[in-house]
């Protein structure tokens, strides 16, 4: 998903609140509270990680049904991703309780 898909529906779903009376939002600055719940949702949601992240996350997990180790550059050829920006992409995703 997307971070504008995201954005996008928490602005929906706002201004949906509103509109019914659910909620009044009294920031003055367009948005505010979507962009302080978005950066809250980027705080838990593995959900934040690009297609290619995800991917390369998801071929690391089956590499080893090729029944042979990588180099470096068999790695990022197979894989997509160099091993520093798998790593980085692992470190998106957070999980408080297993």
């Amino acid at each position: 998903m997307s971070e504008s898909i995201v954005k996008e529906v928490l602005i929906n779903t706002i201004n949906e609140l509103e509109e019914a009376g659910d909620i009044v939002v009294v920031n003055p600055t367009e948005n505010a509270v979507a962009n302080k719940l978005f950066r809250a949702v980027q705080e838990v949601s593995p959900n934040m990680l690009s297609a290619a992240e995800l991917g390369g996350i998801i071929n690391a997990l089956n590499a080893h049904n090729l029944g042979f180790g990588l180099d470096d550059n068999d790695f990022q050829t197979i894989i997509g991703l160099s091993k520093e920006e798998l790593s980085a992409a692992a470190k998106k995703l957070k999980v408080s309780e297993w």
